[in-house]
């Protein structure tokens, strides 16, 4: 039977070309947020200004390099209604998990989000992890 029109025959490749995992080159891509992209964050009233937030551009960084008082986050985020500070809740969850912000998929912070509304307007109590454990 011959193939569909338009659909390409896939290539087999060698075993030995196969990759047993990125490398941390190959995971990130150095940033393109200068400082005129943050500002139309300001401008847009999303971000506070530098002065207020103490935010810096991380144009040409291979990969996010924080210093010991900074957060990474992807501006898409910011977009998207993620604001800072964080809930006390996500920043311990963070700790305990010993990871970054940029480290989360944005449905993991839906979800955190959604518990954390969960808590505190339906049932009334704090957000508690071993709940958020249980529940996920």
């Amino acid at each position: 039977m011959a193939p569909k029109k338009g659909v390409a025959k896939s290539k087999k490749t060698s075993p030995k070309k196969v990759s047993t995992g990125a490398r941390r080159d190959e995971e990130w891509v150095p940033s393109l947020t200068g400082e005129a992209e943050l500002n139309r964050l300001v401008e847009a009233g999303i971000l506070l200004d530098r002065a207020t937030a103490g935010w810096r551009p991380a144009l040409g960084e291979s990969f996010p390099m924080p210093h010991t008082d900074e957060v990474v986050v992807f501006k898409n985020y910011l977009w998207r209604g993620l604001g800072f500070p964080i809930h006390p809740f996500l920043r311990d969850l963070l700790e305990l998990w010993v990871v970054s912000l940029c480290n989360l998929h944005p449905n993991t912070i839906l979800h955190i989000s959604i518990f954390i509304h969960f808590c505190e307007a339906y049932l009334g109590i704090l957000p508690h992890f071993n709940l958020f454990c249980y529940l996920f």
